[in-house]
């Protein structure tokens, strides 16, 4: 889907999904802003990537949970490009303590990042295209519709995604934006190992629950942003995708079937 043009602005694109979707980005042809809290000589993938295309990408370190670091950013990537056109907002974490242990301020840091920070942004983004409309992406969860233990605030927050997806879609089509999240399931990222890399088992435990028997690489799920940022998929709006090997459409991976069921 060529892309040649169009700016692009990645967050929490120095590692994982947000890293993926960004070199897919550039190899389409648009220009790419990435951007993460970390100084760009501590992130060496970012770099390398800025090497391969040194005219189309960008690299901006910003910190979300600082007050204007969305409105700073978006005045940074209109210095470099003159506007964006497509924002995907990919900055998330998942790191929070067991529910009866969580406090205000967990609340607050999970959903400042994941939340408030897209808030943020696509304000600043909306505003800062005065009338020529463009394009609002989210990093979801298959956790947004689907719970699991131990992520209380995270599944809430990504339930909050969803439902600003749709939400946006309404609010800001007078305006001339379209919006769509991706939903992935397991995907294999640094964020996402929790020591299934290192204990064969737990992984093969996970990876039988998931139909399609294995676990998603970040190039599978970066696709679809390319997809969804090229004027293919234009009209579509308020949609969230799971991509996910089908784990939405089942029901009980792990449930025994008798031999009565199966006559």
């Amino acid at each position: 889907m060529p892309l040649r043009g169009k700016v692009v602005l990645v967050t929490g694109s120095s590692q994982g999904i947000g890293l993926a979707a960004a070199k897919a980005l550039a190899i389409a042809n648009a220009r790419v802003v990435l951007t993460s809290e970390r100084e760009l000589s501590k992130c060496p993938e970012v770099l390398a990537l800025l090497t391969q295309f040194p005219m189309t990408t960008q690299y901006i370190a910003a910190d979300f949970t600082n007050d204007g670091a969305a409105e700073e950013l978006v005045k940074g990537v209109s210095v470099l490009f003159g506007r964006i056109d497509v924002l995907i907002n990919n900055l998330g974490t998942f790191r929070e303590p067991a529910f009866l242990d969580l406090s205000h301020r967990d609340f607050d840091f999970i959903f400042g990042l994941n939340v408030w920070s897209a808030i943020a942004l696509t304000q600043a983004v909306v505003r800062q295209a005065a009338g020529q409309g463009g394009r609002i992406l989210f990093t979801s969860s298959l956790n947004g519709s689907r719970s699991e233990p131990a992520h209380t605030l995270y599944d809430a927050s990504k339930g909050a995604i969803n439902a600003l997806t749709r939400q946006l879609a309404i609010e800001l089509a007078p305006l001339g934006f379209t919006t769509a999240a991706v939903a992935p399931g397991l995907v294999e990222t640094p964020l996402t190992d929790f020591g299934l890399k290192s204990d064969p088992t737990a992984r093969q435990a996970v990876i039988e629950q998931i139909p399609i028997r294995r676990i998603a690489t970040v190039d599978e799920i970066a696709g679809w942003f390319v997809f969804l940022a090229s004027d293919a998929a234009r009209y579509a709006t308020g949609i969230v995708i799971p991509v996910d090997g089908g784990l939405d459409a089942q029901q009980m991976a792990l449930r025994p079937i008798t031999d009565n069921e199966r006559k």
